[in-house]
């Protein structure tokens, strides 16, 4: 078994599928989220992804390239600030992250624990000048863990993250985590609930808190759809979002 993840902004969806020999999946969705994030106006982010995912072995690799249109913008999709002085709306290509999974424990033990140790690269691919990034490399590292309890499963993530600090600010590098369960309600669909939260980016910022539902419903051998809403707590997060993500193995 594999832990397998779908991580958009403010999400992080953790499923246990079969592991394959080799497998690529290429996914694409839509993702909404909005929120005022501590000032007076709203801000709304529309976030398209391309992923495509390759595994092999012990292995995944993940690239995501993705679409922004963000309106008011004031926070990134990972939820930094964002530099004023932008246009009301603004759009056009993210910034591209890059991760490496590798399966530590993979549940063969028979006591059911899955251990994955992953690392990430985001990759300043989208435009400072334009409030769409900060123009920094981003790196981070994190645990993630899944153990079954009979038709329940449990998830959790422990991570850090290294913020690219942009000119005239000073980003605090946060630790983060994440707990959560998901139960299939039929042979092909699975329900959920994640709680994520992370520490505070800037010195008179908030620690972001957000709660997720989530259904996974696979559409036949090589298709599946996930769906999923949240709500935010705090000023670093949004009040509210959701969206949608297919996926196709190959």
């Amino acid at each position: 078994m594999r832990v397998a993840r779908v991580i958009l902004p403010g999400l992080l969806v953790t499923l246990s599928i079969p592991a394959l020999a080799e497998d690529l999946t290429v996914s694409t969705g839509v993702d909404y989220s909005r929120g005022r994030y501590g000032t007076p106006i709203t801000s709304g982010t529309w976030y398209v992804p391309v992923i495509a995912k390759y595994e092999t072995g012990p292995m995944i690799y993940k690239l995501t390239v993705p679409w922004l249109r963000i309106t008011n913008p004031s926070v990134g999709p990972a939820g930094e600030p964002l530099p004023g002085g932008c246009d009301i709306v603004e759009s056009g290509l993210g910034d591209t992250v890059a991760s490496a999974d590798f399966a530590l424990l993979d549940g063969s033990r028979g006591d059911g624990l899955m251990v994955d140790l992953v690392g990430k690269v985001k990759l300043p691919t989208a435009d400072e000048d334009h409030c769409l990034g900060t123009g920094k490399v981003d790196y981070s590292g994190q645990v993630d863990l899944a153990q079954a309890f009979g038709a329940i499963s449990g998830f959790a993530t422990l991570g850090w993250r290294k913020f690219g600090d942009p000119s005239d600010t000073d980003f605090h590098d946060p630790v983060f985590a994440s707990l959560g369960l998901v139960t299939r309600i039929a042979p092909a669909t699975s329900v959920g609930a994640a709680y994520d939260w992370r520490q505070k980016v800037t010195s008179d910022g908030d620690e972001f808190q957000e709660f997720t539902l989530f259904l996974s419903q696979r559409l036949g051998p090589d298709w599946k759809v996930q769906l999923y809403a949240l709500k935010g707590f705090s000023d670093a997060s949004p009040d509210s979002g959701g969206g949608l993500l297919f996926s196709h193995s190959f």
